[in-house]
């Protein structure tokens, strides 16, 4: 190897070197993924705000909570944080699944379970129950 090669290939390796860590990794660790706990609020669907709710594929989120109609009379109440990097989720009406728009995640909207992409785990399934137009949401 001449002088000349090798003083060029010492210093691109010093430049990586020189990269930050940080860039290197795809992801991120330091986001909030956790699910709200003690989650205890309702929605009234007479409510101009929570109109999307009548309508079978919408969905809204609230409290840290994306609420689905996912058929007439069925509601869904998941955790809105992606279990990969924290991103909030949204229902995709086109494909019936909740989205992740950071990695492509993809979850089932009755369960929360992971269908597809990079998060670790299910969203946190929610109940919910409905009183005439009220919708209560409860862990």
């Amino acid at each position: 190897m001449e002088r000349k090669e090798f003083i060029k290939k010492s210093f691109a390796l010093c430049g990586l070197a020189l990269i930050p860590v940080g860039v290197m990794e795809s992801c991120s660790k330091k986001s909030n993924t956790s699910a709200p706990s003690n989650v205890n609020f309702t929605l009234d669907l007479a409510n101009a705000a929570n109109a999307s709710l009548n309508t079978v594929g919408g969905s809204l989120v609230v409290n840290g909570v994306i609420v689905i109609k996912t058929a007439a009379g069925s509601y869904s109440a998941l955790s809105a944080s992606c279990t990969h990097e924290g991103c909030e989720v949204s229902y995709n009406t086109g494909s019936s699944l909740v989205v992740c728009p950071c990695h492509g995640g993809t979850f089932n909207p009755s369960t929360g379970s992971v269908l597809g992409g990079p998060p670790p785990s299910a969203l946190t399934k929610y109940t919910v129950t409905q009183s005439g137009n009220i919708l209560t949401i409860k862990s």
